[in-house]
């Protein structure tokens, strides 16, 4: 016999420290870009597409009511990716501070909006996930749309890397460590079976799985594309340069 009791309470433990991380994953991302006064080798995209993302995944997930967690994160991921996405303007695209703020502003708006107008009408209808009568497939649509928005976020990245010859140069690490760690424990939240607040047994959000382990695969061939570089040109580019320094040394 299955403890939901339990369970809900690994679910959410597990989905609260997804929330976290993912509470703090872009934030050395952000921290690079300001320090470096630059988002050059940051896809500009990747970031608008990641905020509509979770847009996505907030209206999937508010209406779907897994647990409190996963209900808040997609929130937090899309608030950051528009700092991060404004930063790409003002640093990348050199975007006046006014109009950075002008522009982001009224995208927060609009999809602020956008994510009201989809939640209200479809409350009645997804929220009765294990009834027969219920009809969920807007809902189903609206997963997919995030998850493909995930997947095609992080394409523009592999072009930089194809450009770089598979250097990652401007993506922070620490932002791939704690995304990617955040998303793996949301995921196994999922795995936990649990019950609404009626006590009734709640279905397998499988699609949510779905979408928890897309990121952590996509972001892991960003660090092996890296890490191939590095074997392949970066190790004899600090040979080469440790070379330089110890010749220097010697001629002083």
């Amino acid at each position: 016999m299955t403890d939901y009791n339990y369970n809900n309470k690994v679910a959410t433990a597990l989905g609260t420290i997804g929330t976290v991380l993912w509470c703090v994953q872009l934030i050395p991302q952000i921290y690079t870009n300001f320090r470096r006064k630059s988002t050059e080798g940051l896809p500009h995209l990747m970031l608008l597409l990641w905020a509509y993302a979770g847009i996505l995944f907030g209206i999937y997930f508010l209406v779907q009511r897994p647990n409190l967690p996963l209900m808040i994160q997609p929130e937090i991921f899309t608030f950051l990716s528009f700092v991060t996405w404004a930063q790409c303007l003002y640093y990348g695209s050199k975007f006046s501070f006014i109009k950075t703020i002008v522009v982001v502003s009224l995208v927060v708006a609009f999809s602020a909006g956008l994510q009201v107008a989809a939640i209200i009408p479809l409350q009645n209808s997804a929220l009765c996930h294990n009834s027969p009568n219920s009809t969920c497939w807007p809902l189903i649509l609206i997963g997919i749309m995030a998850a493909v928005l995930i997947v095609i976020g992080l394409v523009p990245p592999y072009f930089e890397l194809w450009r770089r010859q598979g250097q990652v140069v401007g993506i922070n690490f620490w932002f791939l460590a704690l995304d990617c760690s955040g998303a793996l424990l949301s995921f196994a939240s999922l795995l936990f079976p649990q019950t609404d607040k009626d006590g009734n047994p709640k279905q397998e959000d499988y699609l949510g799985m779905v979408l928890y382990l897309l990121v952590p695969l996509m972001e892991a061939g960003i660090v092996a594309s890296h890490f191939v570089w590095w074997l392949r040109i970066g190790r004899s580019l600090n040979k080469s340069h440790t070379d330089v320094e110890k010749g220097r040394e010697r001629s002083r």
